[in-house]
């Protein structure tokens, strides 16, 4: 949850016109996670789209596929932690990114988001051209 509220505060609280587009996807990983209890306070700008995902088809999708992700930016370096699907996490795409079978266009990734928030603000100021 540190990672919602943070990315809401830093990212689009101060970029208010940032023409961006942020999809959080939830999902249940510890015992009393559900969706009932989503905490649909966080996140509430209106770029975001928030998306239960019970079955964790896309943490597990891109879990097995985040190595092929082109260009390979995972942050600080860490591989995702042992479990069964990617969470607690970001990846960025540019305004150019293609959604076919993989996507392309990867500016980074990072893992957890808390601990990689640094390289995502940075590459997220780039990518909206923020300083030039």
């Amino acid at each position: 949850m540190a990672g919602a509220r943070w990315a809401q505060s830093e990212l689009l609280d101060k970029n208010p016109k940032a023409d961006v587009r942020v999809f959080a996807i939830w999902f249940r990983m510890y015992p009393g996670d559900a969706e009932s209890k989503w905490p649909r306070g966080l996140l509430t700008d209106t770029r975001v789209e928030h998306r239960w995902d019970e079955p964790k088809a896309a943490g597990r999708w891109f879990l097995t596929r985040l190595t092929t992700l082109r260009p390979s930016r995972g942050g600080d370096g860490k591989f995702p932690q042992q479990a069964d699907a990617l969470w607690d996490c970001y990846l960025l795409f540019d305004r150019n990114a293609a959604w076919n079978d993989t996507p392309t266009g990867v500016l980074s990734w990072g893992y957890t988001l808390m601990r990689t928030r640094d390289q995502l603000l940075k590459d997220f100021q780039f990518a909206i051209g923020a300083g030039q």
